[in-house]
């Protein structure tokens, strides 16, 4: 997977777009305990992180009041698209 760099204007951008979703996502994560575990600390960093970058993206349930994060259709596409070219690398043409 690669990395695409992303300015800190656009990451604020892209931030202050879910502002109400990351709130509501620190508050779950609070409240399940996710920041007395180091590793899920990280993966909760890793998730702010894909928001800032514009790769995942987030709805509120109204019922529950948990938010859903998802990859964005874009990066979704990308990368299913490196997907098949790992794939490609892979195969070795030839008359066997």
């Amino acid at each position: 997977m690669s990395f695409d760099f992303v300015d800190s204007i656009q990451a604020r951008k892209n931030l202050m777009k879910h502002g109400t979703k990351v709130l509501y996502s620190i508050i779950e994560a609070y409240d399940a305990g996710m920041f007395d575990d180091p590793s899920l600390c990280y993966s909760f960093g890793n998730l702010l992180a894909s928001v800032c970058e514009g790769k995942v993206q987030g709805t509120l349930d109204d019922e529950t009041m948990r938010v859903k994060w998802s990859l964005t259709p874009e990066h979704e596409k990308k990368l299913e698209e490196e997907a098949i070219a790992r794939q490609q690398k892979n195969v070795i043409i030839g008359p066997w």
